[in-house]
């Protein structure tokens, strides 16, 4: 494709197939130029959020996925990976957790068939001594994925260990 013609879509393709192929740097090199011909595209943000995941750069995936859901409020998947950035900081704080949860929240707010979403509600509201709350997450679940193994797992551990 001739240089001319190369736009902020082009180098956010290229960016996802970059991340597909392992290449995070590569991927990286070009959402930067895909965000620095459209400054205001959330695809761009979101997916150079996940090259940065990916390498386990958290801060600087925590950043874009936040840029991005300032751009688009309604991507789900951005509020998810967002939860999931929080939750692997070592070690998660009280905070930490809340905020992952209200990130969580938000996505099923917006797919209330989002059964991953469920199961790490229900894990944080069991580390935030809400078991009730976690086993309602988890049904959730459950009733949308029958075969949900973790969550009715967490759910029966919850049962015996904390709700007796």
């Amino acid at each position: 494709m001739d240089d001319a013609v190369k736009d902020y879509k082009y180098y956010t393709n290229l960016g996802i197939e970059e991340t597909n192929k392992g290449n995070f740097d590569g991927a990286i090199e070009a959402l930067d130029k895909a965000i620095e011909l459209k400054s205001d595209f959330d695809l761009a943000y979101f997916s150079k959020a996940i090259a940065f995941h990916n390498k386990m750069e958290l801060e600087e995936a925590y950043e874009n996925y936040t840029r991005a859901l300032e751009i688009n409020p309604k991507m789900i998947d951005a509020y998810y990976n967002l939860a999931q950035v929080i939750l692997a900081r070592k070690p998660a704080t009280d905070e930490d957790l809340k905020e992952a949860l209200k990130n969580l929240e938000k996505a099923v707010e917006l797919d209330s068939k989002f059964t991953d979403a469920y199961y790490y509600i229900g894990v944080i509201k069991k580390n935030l001594g809400d078991y009730e709350g976690a086993v309602r997450a988890l049904d959730k679940g459950i009733e949308l994925e029958p075969n949900a193994v973790y969550s009715k797992a967490l759910k029966k551990l919850i049962q015996q260990k904390y709700l007796k």
